[in-house]
């Protein structure tokens, strides 16, 4: 695609609004907390979380840290306290029992706008993402505690006469976030007890009613990454991307209301909805880093190509 200024614009926008928060520096400007389990950090708190976690001292417990700590100078350099899941809590099944009595309670006194959105629905809680979840929260409860969520989108693509063409779905109007807003083809959280491919496999079958023989051509296209405030709290996400080229007479169509409407668009038309922020954030995100690999995006052409890049994958993983 040519040079678009406004799309440019558009996209350095974009990446600044989804990447306000940052997750290892904040500890240090804004007084936040890091998060253990089992003596890892897996999480980061807010000042005013932290006030509502000392009320429930027998499953958190404070800890004071000295910044001779190498563990936390590595994060944060001079943070003074630490909040620890109590380690009487031995198990997965523990550790989801105490944080779900905790969100619970949280809710039934209206402390969080996030628990009003309850899910009924867990996600894991990793230290590593190859490791196996050191317990389950309410989806919902996650960005209380900074927790990294995970989930997968899919792009799907066809040709037209040979031009490439792009299915994106319309929000439903009932959805609790970003209602009535453009979305990719299909996408989704990582919900607990799905793998990765199966998650994105799930999702195409329920929000498009892809059928067993166009699945067969999904492709793991990579990884982004990166890390927001909202009012729900703080969102640390890593998003598992996968291309779907389909035929050019698929049409999908809605399994599960997630999405009222899908389109077929160009990659120009894409191009002027981003622009108009008509995308949910994090799918146009998705397909910013579509483009790039496709290369309809150019570093010739984008003068902020390598910013927004790299901004498509912000640093929100321990260190190996």
């Amino acid at each position: 695609m040519e040079y678009n200024k406004k799309f440019s614009e558009a996209l350095l926008h974009l990446v600044q609004r989804i990447n306000n928060f940052d997750f290892y520096g904040a500890f240090k400007r804004l007084g936040c907390i890091p998060f253990y389990i089992d003596g890892k950090r897996v999480g980061i708190i807010s000042p005013e979380v932290f006030k509502e976690l000392e009320t429930y001292p027998d499953v958190f417990k404070v800890v004071e840290t000295s910044p001779n700590n190498h563990n936390h100078v590595k994060y944060m350099n001079m943070v003074h306290k630490a909040v620890y899941l109590d380690e009487r809590f031995t198990t997965p099944e523990d550790k989801t029992e105490a944080f779900n009595k905790v969100l619970l309670d949280m809710r039934e006194k209206d402390k969080f706008f996030s628990l009003r959105g309850w899910r009924n629905e867990t996600y894991g809680v990793y230290f590593r993402k190859k490791d196996p979840p050191l317990c389950h929260v309410e989806r919902s409860g996650c960005a209380l505690f900074g927790f990294i969520q995970y989930g997968v989108h899919i792009n799907g693509y066809t040709y037209r006469d040979g031009k490439m063409m792009m299915w994106v779905g319309r929000r439903s109007p009932t959805k609790p976030t970003y209602p009535n807003m453009l979305d990719n083809m299909c996408a989704g959280g990582l919900a607990s007890g799905l793998g990765i491919l199966e998650c994105a496999r799930k999702e195409c079958e329920e929000e498009a009613c892809v059928d067993d023989e166009t699945l067969q051509r999904l492709t793991p296209a990579g990884t982004i990454s990166y890390c927001y405030k909202d009012k729900r709290g703080i969102l640390p996400e890593t998003e598992f991307v996968y291309d779907l080229e389909v035929s050019p007479d698929f049409v999908p169509k809605s399994g599960d209301g997630e999405m009222s409407m899908f389109y077929q668009l160009t990659m120009e038309e894409v191009q002027q909805k981003i622009i108009a922020e008509e995308f949910k954030p994090n799918c146009a995100l998705v397909i910013v880093d579509f483009m790039v690999r496709h290369g309809l995006l150019t570093p010739d052409e984008e003068p902020y190509y390598s910013y927004i890049i790299e901004r498509m994958h912000v640093n929100i993983q321990p260190p190996l």
